[in-house]
């Protein structure tokens, strides 16, 4: 992304894109963001989704776990895995949908014709919460950004086969050809499977979309400007000096294709004095400030087979037959390539360019390559932009789930149209304040952001643009609360919060266990949390391990709580053995019992009371209780010997 703020236009020299950018500029003008078409070029359509790719697009899907990767869908790896991260997956979306996207962007329009998925799933292997889904289809953007399905006379979407006696995950691809669509956005749709009552989650290794590019983003002209000139490509042989064309076509922004002059610069003979390429510049007559490029091959001996030529694209007006180029760029199958290739094109119809915006295709025929050229129409009243064009970007792309994890910069552009930039200004809070825009902007705001900016020329006019962002850095957090029962087990509960402007929780999972480690192998496996659940209590350590993941794709570092001690439980007591009842040696009859007696429910007996000891207790206090009531038999037992020796005196003294 060009990091400067104010795009203003160079005095003497302004670059034009060559014709593969001419689409974009009229679909800046109507307003037109996809248009679909059938036509078919000679280019051979190849995977344009991959995201080392020239043309790689934006990723964004419904859901995906923190354990899956939306990114994995256009890595470029489609070999079968387990690795869950290399794939993207769907379980545990809360609520669960009937159904899961994924969705490629890409910055310019792309002509896309077929479309192959790698499905995985574990049914069969694992517990089965990943399945095949019943369904699948594919749909593009309209110019109105509207999602229309792909159509086609023989299009189908077939499904992997599955042996349920002998089950795997990594599936078969699947593909589905359809009529070509020149669009911005495609979107895969899996209808969930159904089982057991609940919707199956499904997962996707990769997801190749077969296309070509079909133009470029240009910046729109002014005026009666020339928005496209043609790709110049010339042949020669190591050591002859590249015959460079005297004429090339330019396209006025409000006026049909039209022949110009071209001046080159100067060819040192060393550009060409072996085998290779190299560029030179030049200018078109009647305005120095457009400027043209011609690439020239160079080889030791050139071939005659063509390999692909070029699309071609051009824009006329209601009413106003279109003018096509007499010649084509055609690509050989040594590597070079040529401009001047003469191409004969199909008569046009008036009713096809009748109506303002409106496109069609004209086929070509080309004396030495059977497909021939395509080149499409675009039909377009003139523009007439007096404001700035301003737009809004940011400095990098959202997670799969929409929203930015971290904080992303905003960049903003204002190109001139009638008169020149005096002043851009942006605002992050709805347009409450503005600020000078001189570079990219931190957008420090959590939750969904409206990004404003305005652009004013000095001849007052004011050009404006939103961007919208939604943007969440910040992980949730969980509260746990710890019940104990009957110091046996605990009740565990848990609340997920994501701060008031956070995307919101979307899923928390707990494991228990003895080791500390959440990822120790002797845990339960984590589980989603769903209400308070219970974990019986143990005398050696044992944790509970809870994280919560945000919507937005923030997952918190795990929390371990330590639970405590289960409560130890009384032993019983020990039955005091009976101590014998002693009989005095001078008299007749037995004393009385003197030692205590345990009762069934715990209860020291001494002679005709009682003290209950109940509940839980160490076993030593019982004894420390009976102790005393032991003593006191004792004593009983002594006052008794005392009194009997007392009557006995008494007695011996009766009798003196």
């Amino acid at each position: 992304m060009n990091e400067e703020s104010v795009m203003t236009p160079e005095p003497r020299r302004r670059v034009v894109r060559p014709v593969a950018a001419f689409a974009a500029v009229i679909l800046a003008a109507i307003g037109v963001g996809a248009l679909s078409t059938s036509a078919a070029t000679a280019e051979t359509p190849a995977n344009i989704a991959l995201a080392s790719g020239e043309h790689a697009p934006e990723v964004s899907v419904s859901y995906v776990p923190s354990w899956n990767s939306a990114a994995a869908l256009n890595d470029g790896r489609s070999a079968p895995t387990d690795d869950l991260g290399s794939m993207w997956g769907t379980w545990g979306a809360t609520p669960t949908p009937a159904a899961d996207t994924a969705t490629y962007t890409w910055s310019s329009p792309v002509t896309v014709s077929s479309t192959t998925v790698y499905l995985w799933q574990n049914d069969g292997v694992q517990d089965g919460g990943v399945m095949i889904p019943s369904a699948w289809s594919i749909d593009y953007q309209d110019s109105a950004g509207e999602w229309k399905p792909v159509t086609g006379s023989s299009l189908a979407y077939p499904l992997p086969a599955f042996d349920s006696t002998a089950p795997k995950t990594s599936l078969e691809p699947v593909s589905a050809s359809f009529d070509a669509v020149t669009t911005r956005a495609v979107r895969l749709t899996l209808q969930r499977q159904v089982s057991g009552g609940e919707a199956r989650a499904t997962s996707v290794i990769e997801w190749q979309v077969d296309g070509i590019p079909a133009s470029d983003d240009p910046a729109p002209g002014t005026g009666g400007d020339a928005v496209a000139v043609q790709d110049v490509a010339v042949r020669t042989i190591t050591g002859t000096a590249p015959n460079l064309p005297e004429r090339v076509w330019v396209s006025p922004e409000n006026g049909p294709l039209r022949d110009v002059d071209a001046t080159w610069a100067p060819v040192p003979a060393s550009s060409y004095a072996q085998a290779g390429s190299f560029e030179v510049a030049g200018t078109v007559a009647g305005d120095d400030a457009v400027t043209v490029k011609a690439t020239v091959y160079v080889a030791d001996r050139l071939s005659g087979q063509i390999s692909s030529v070029d699309y071609t694209s051009v824009v006329t007006g209601p009413g106003v037959a279109p003018v096509l180029p007499r010649t084509v760029l055609a690509r050989y199958d040594d590597g070079t390539a040529a401009s001047d290739v003469a191409v004969t094109w199909s008569s046009v119809a008036p009713a096809e360019y009748a109506t303002a915006e409106s496109v069609f295709d004209v086929a070509g025929a080309i004396a030495s390559f059977g497909p021939g050229a395509v080149a499409t129409v675009f039909v377009v009243a003139p523009a007439n932009q007096t404001t700035p064009v301003v737009t809004v970007s940011f400095d990098s792309s959202p997670a799969g789930s929409g929203w930015f994890l971290e904080t992303p910069k905003a960049t903003v552009t204002a190109q001139p149209t009638r008169a020149d930039i005096a002043s851009v200004e942006i605002s992050l809070d709805g347009g409450a304040t503005w600020s000078a825009y001189t570079d990219p902007v931190p957008v420090g705001v959590e939750g969904e952001v409206d990004v404003q900016a305005r652009a004013t020329a000095t001849d007052g006019a004011v050009g404006s643009a939103t961007a919208q962002a939604r943007i969440d850095t910040r992980a949730p957090v969980t509260t746990a609360t710890i019940d104990v029962v009957d110091g046996t087990s605990a009740t565990v509960t848990l609340i997920a919060a994501d701060g008031d402007r956070g995307s919101g929780a979307s899923r928390t999972v707990w494991s228990d266990g003895p080791d500390a480690d959440p990822a120790g192998p002797t845990n339960n496996m984590f589980a989603t949390y769903e209400k308070p659940f219970s974990v019986e209590l143990t005398q050696a350590p044992r944790y509970v391990h809870v994280r919560t993941q945000d919507v937005a794709g923030n997952e918190e570092q795990t929390q371990t709580i330590l639970l405590p001690a289960r409560a130890v439980q009384p032993s019983p007591e020990p039955t005091p053995e009976p101590t014998p009842s002693p009989t005095s040696s001078g008299g007749t009859g037995t004393a009385p019992t003197s030692s205590p007696s345990a009762t069934p429910g715990g209860a020291a007996s001494t002679g005709t009371g009682s003290l209950a000891i109940t509940g839980a207790h160490d076993p030593s206090i019982g004894l420390l209780v009976a102790a005393p009531a032991v003593i006191l038999g004792g004593l009983l037992v002594m006052l008794v010997r005392m009194r009997r020796r007392v009557a006995a005196g008494r007695s011996d003294d009766d009798r003196d």
